[in-house]
């Protein structure tokens, strides 16, 4: 596998309902931030903790399309996707098209996610053309 394809497969392992609460723990750096819609960061640990709490009820999630793949060096990489969600938070029910940004860094010959910031509502796939 090429290093782009060991990325891409990342993102779609990460767009699976049943492997996203520990994907994190699991693919990501020891200092590995996602910064939600809210704009409040979450470590990998809290991550797997708010989606295995109950309150978020996967249905669905998928990579829509990946926007952006830009190797900035040979160990870091920019990935920039839309994602499609359907969820529901306490009960209220979400579907979600946001836009995500990810940048990759290559420790010990291992791809690991180091940073991911996810908008909030719908992207407008359009302006992406």
């Amino acid at each position: 596998m090429t290093d782009k394809e060991k990325i891409e497969s990342m993102l779609y392992q990460l767009a699976t309902p049943e492997k996203m609460g520990s994907f994190f723990v699991d693919n990501a750096t020891s200092d590995f931030l996602l910064i939600r819609p809210s704009g409040n960061p979450i470590t990998a640990e809290g991550f797997e903790e708010m989606m295995n709490s109950g309150d978020i009820v996967q249905e669905k999630s998928e990579i829509t399309k990946i926007h952006k793949f830009e190797f900035l060096s040979d160990d870091v990489v920019l990935c920039i996707f839309t994602l499609g969600a359907k969820f529901s938070y306490k009960g209220t029910p979400n579907d979600d098209l946001p836009t995500v940004t990810t940048i990759f860094k290559k420790i010990k010959d291992n791809w690991k996610i180091h940073w991911m910031q996810r908008s909030s509502g719908n992207s407008d796939l359009s302006l992406w053309e």
